[in-house]
């Protein structure tokens, strides 16, 4: 039997903060992680899990790319203030403004490209480990993750013209 409550004690604050990262809403953060502990035991019904953070990672990050996609035609996200910082406030507002622009950018992406670029840079897996996990070769995940890069470089060009 499987101790749900454990898993969400161990892994939670890890999918929320991988949901956040993507997303910088909270309403929203809430529901990809909810969405992804769902998806999670749904697949355990019928398969044996092995690495329950590396799974939970994944479904948030393949979750909040599709709550991103899903807004990208309709209502701006909403960029929650971070937490009190010494910065300057223009600094603050480019900065959110950038994580915006990215998180638009990133719902243009193809599906690998999106989910190997989340998974690399928000969910920090290594190459290696996004490989294993997305059972594909180190090179196809190299070759993706340059793909997603180059794409993130030129929507986000083409944005500030």
């Amino acid at each position: 039997m499987t101790d749900w409550e454990m898993i969400v004690r161990d892994h939670g604050p890890m999918a929320y903060d991988t949901a956040w990262r993507i997303l910088g809403n909270a309403s929203d953060t809430q529901d990809a992680v909810q969405e992804a502990f769902v998806d999670a035991v749904r697949m355990e019904r019928t398969s044996r899990i092995e690495n329950w953070g590396g799974l939970l990672r994944r479904l948030v990050a393949r979750r909040a790319i599709d709550l991103l996609r899903s807004r990208r035609g309709g209502r701006a996200l909403s960029i929650e203030p971070a937490a009190p910082s010494r910065m300057h406030p223009e600094a603050i507002a480019v900065g959110q403004e950038l994580a915006e622009r990215l998180r638009v950018a990133l719902t243009q992406l193809p599906q690998r490209e999106s989910e190997v670029f989340v998974l690399r840079y928000f969910a920090d897996f290594s190459n290696s480990e996004i490989a294993a996990f997305l059972k594909l070769s180190a090179g196809a995940v190299g070759v993706a993750l340059h793909k997603a890069r180059t794409r993130l470089a030129e929507l986000l060009e083409t944005t500030e013209e």
